[in-house]
């Protein structure tokens, strides 16, 4: 066998089988889609689930049986009651209770109808991960199963080769023998690196501790995703920034970092705001004739939608409900929350249709019309109150002195505590969740922290040298755009700071440091920021507490 082939045998890559559909609930073969949970699933399963689907429509039949007779019994009662005069009014009255019943079954089958929607896009999210996990997984074993074929190989190469220098020696063919040693010299090299090639495969594949705590992590990560609305979105956005931001060259990046946002328009509100929230996606949702966010029960009910994107804004002084409002402030409706009004609102944050509203002892979770979801309280030792929170697609965060805690979107318990053991008197305020890391306010060092979610270390302190700057003027709340700036609010400097959230290098500033005003791009003691996407250009949009009013800045 000749020993010149072994390297391009070894460096050809074989395509991986396509792996065979699994159950979702066990490891039989797929038969089909279900019905009512939207799942691929085997036979056993899948009829199980279509018995649950027509247990389903029996009962909803069943619930329409019962109306219906009513409503005969309630028109016969009420034809009877006209004829006998008086007692007319009491069959108009049964007819109207049983009008409002109907309206309430109405509104509740709508309500089953739009949660079983959102049930089968989270199952169908699912699906899509899970088989690319398991494609993934399965290339990874096809690659591992190659790697000890070509081990096989190359242990037959070096078998063939001793016995053709065996043979070659016998019969005392020197030039053979030769040839022989030069050819194995050559190809020590590609045997060496394929073999330990093959030995990492084999011993990456080999710990079964780290492989299990691996898929545990990307399970978790899936149960994240569904704990709310799809975010499909918001990875194809940030999918098309990086491809974006690797076609153009470095001058182009350094010009749009550097090109600062100028001012549009402010929002006039006669009221002092204190936190903000965007929300990019209100479907679902509109406001009634009193100005209040309310779910949509139909079409045709002479109802407004909300504006979309919105912004949500709570006050100093707490009123019994949110500010929802328009970019551009020509709509300011309100959202009744479900929490403790007597508690103060120490922070904002919207996750697709969730907003996580925190105050000092706990998070209240509602939907945009403020019906409460869940409420979390932290019982964590050493964890006082909550005075900032932010979240990504799988965890909520919280700060209080210098911890951060994360809690799982999916179970809503505690994942871990960050503490920064080396700034044991932080004042850890507002956060934001950038590229893997917590952005956090620090009101005792007036710095922002940068902290890595995977590692818990914090990375670094801004400002930094290339800042140019001593510290921030109280930083109240930052925020993060698409091209990696990070804007600081100075809450005592009356201005707001754009800095590269990379390095913390100064971009440029808005208002006069050190100097309040009322003029545009002024500001009075500047509080909450909130970037909004979705429109052509994106928008800084900034509390001016004092002034009573927002100012929005976009992207030149």
């Amino acid at each position: 066998m000749s020993l010149g082939h072994s390297s391009d045998s070894s460096s050809s890559d074989a395509t991986p089988a396509s792996p065979t559909p699994l159950c979702i609930i066990c490891d039989q073969a797929v038969v089909g889609v279900a019905p009512f949970s939207r799942c691929h699933m085997c036979s056993q399963h899948l009829s199980v689930d279509v018995a649950n689907l027509f247990k389903l429509k029996e009962e909803v039949e069943e619930l329409l049986r019962a109306y219906s007779q009513e409503s005969q019994e309630s028109q016969e009662s009420r034809d009877s009651q006209e004829s006998q005069g008086a007692a007319g009014a009491a069959g108009r009255a049964a007819l109207m209770r049983h009008r409002q019943d109907a309206e309430s079954l109405r509104r509740l089958a709508l309500d089953i109808q739009q949660q079983l929607q959102e049930v089968n896009q989270k199952f169908d999210l699912v699906q899509q991960h899970i088989d690319s996990f398991r494609s993934r997984v399965t290339g990874q074993l096809s690659g591992v199963l190659e790697a000890v074929r070509v081990c096989e190989r190359d242990l037959e190469d070096v078998s063939s080769y001793k016995q053709e220098v065996a043979t070659a020696e016998a019969a005392g063919d020197m030039a053979e023998l030769l040839r022989l040693v030069q050819s194995m010299h050559e190809s020590l090299g590609d045997l060496e690196a394929d073999f330990e090639r093959s030995e990492r495969l084999l011993r990456d594949q080999s710990d079964n501790e780290e492989l299990q705590v691996r898929l545990l992590g990307q399970l978790e990560r899936l149960v994240g995703i569904c704990a709310g609305r799809s975010e499909e979105g918001d990875w194809l956005r940030d999918a098309a920034v990086t491809a974006t931001s690797e076609e153009i060259d470095a001058a182009e990046k350094e010009r749009l970092l550097f090109d600062p946002m100028v001012f549009s328009h402010e929002v006039k509100l006669y009221v002092l705001v204190q936190w903000l929230a965007v929300c990019s996606d209100t479907s679902g949702f509109v406001c009634d004739r009193s100005g209040r966010v309310v779910p949509a029960d139909s079409a045709g009910d002479r109802r407004k939608p909300l504006p979309q994107p919105c912004i949500f804004a709570s006050f100093y002084s707490n009123n019994n409900h949110l500010l929802v409002l328009s970019v551009d402030g020509s709509q300011k409706l309100r959202c009744h929350c479900d929490i403790d009004w007597k508690n103060l609102i120490w922070g904002l944050h919207c996750d697709r249709q969730l907003l996580f509203i925190a105050q000092c002892d706990a998070v209240t979770v509602t939907d945009l019309s403020g019906r409460a979801v869940r409420r979390v309280r932290p019982h964590i030792e050493g964890f006082g109150d909550i005075c900032g929170i932010g979240g990504n697609a799988a965890s909520v965060f919280v700060s209080s002195g210098n911890k951060i805690a994360a809690f799982s979107k999916a179970t809503w318990r505690m994942e871990t505590v960050i503490t920064l053991s080396q700034l044991p008197h932080a004042d850890l305020c507002s956060l934001k969740i950038h590229d893997n890391c917590i952005l956090v306010t620090d009101w005792g060092h007036n710095q922002v922290h940068r902290v890595r979610i995977d590692t818990q270390q914090l990375v670094a302190s801004f400002p930094t040298q290339r800042s140019g700057l001593q510290q921030f003027a109280g930083p109240r709340d930052v925020a993060v755009d698409s091209r990696g700036r990070l804007f600081v609010s100075e809450f005592l400097g009356h201005s707001v700071r754009a800095v590269a959230a990379d390095d913390g290098s100064l971009l440029w500033t808005l208002g006069t440091p050190g100097e309040s005003g009322s003029g545009d791009g002024r500001f009075r003691y500047p509080k909450c920021l909130a970037v909004v996407t979705g429109g052509p250009r994106e928008q800084l949009v900034v509390a001016d507490s004092f002034n009573s009013r927002l100012q929005v800045f976009s992207a030149s």
